[in-house]
């Protein structure tokens, strides 16, 4: 990037950016607010660096893209070490969130070859392919760690898991996987996109005759999609 634009200069954007990747990477929830209990009194740490949900997911990728921009080896140290401590500890169950984590994984295994990796990408692609519920006419249920979601649609599921599993594709030449990411978006198209605001909706439910739950044009939502 330039030296400088509109005033802004480079230094100063990479230090900010630097800081900020700091920051997640050592963030504390101190209250509890932001832990997860599930039905078997597990705990999930959904804003602390060291656990695994979609927060983690979202988090590793943008420092992946920071990584591709600049080639700072830090950023791609701190990612392999998220995936090393987390693949020790061991999975805490598969779903649309927790498969967020292997889009960042899919792009670390192509630029570095690391075999480990591949065991991972494969079982988790198979299982969104083959076993990960689906709704009516072949969508993929949005289920996470505390609900099933019966029926549901929700465009988080493109980010989370339809993203993942069209990179894996690529990177394993498994076209079938991409063809069914493909058959995703369509299907998120048809009962997410609100085509008068070229906007997405939150959700979508087939029960009660299907609808848009509130109609909620989510915004962190449309910034994924």
């Amino acid at each position: 990037m330039p030296a400088e634009l509109h005033g802004v200069k480079s230094a100063d954007v990479h230090k900010q950016v630097k800081q900020l990747i700091h920051e997640l990477v050592n963030i504390k929830d101190t209250t509890g607010e932001f832990l997860m209990t599930l039905a078997d009194g597990r705990i999930i740490d959904t804003k602390g660096w060291n656990d695994w949900e979609w927060t983690h997911g979202i988090g590793l990728y943008g420092i992946w893209k920071y990584y591709e921009l600049t080639g700072d080896d830090e950023c791609l140290k701190t990612i392999e070490d998220w995936f090393r401590n987390r693949f020790d500890e061991g999975h805490k169950g598969k779903n649309i969130n927790t498969m967020a984590v292997f889009l960042t994984l899919a792009y670390v295994y192509e630029k570095t070859g690391n075999e480990t990796y591949r065991p991972w990408l494969e079982s988790w692609a198979e299982w969104a392919y083959h076993d990960l519920p689906r709704t009516k006419y072949g969508g993929m249920q949005h289920i996470t760690y505390l609900e099933v979601n019966d029926q549901q649609l929700w465009d988080d599921t493109l980010m989370m898991t339809v993203m993942p599993l069209a990179k894996i594709g690529l990177v394993l030449n498994r076209p079938h996987y991409v063809e069914e990411a493909k058959k995703q978006f369509l299907i998120h198209l048809q009962y997410l996109f609100d085509a008068p605001t070229g906007l997405f909706f939150h959700g979508w439910t087939f029960h009660e005759g299907g609808h848009n739950f509130a109609r909620a044009r989510w915004a962190r939502g449309n910034s994924w999609v």
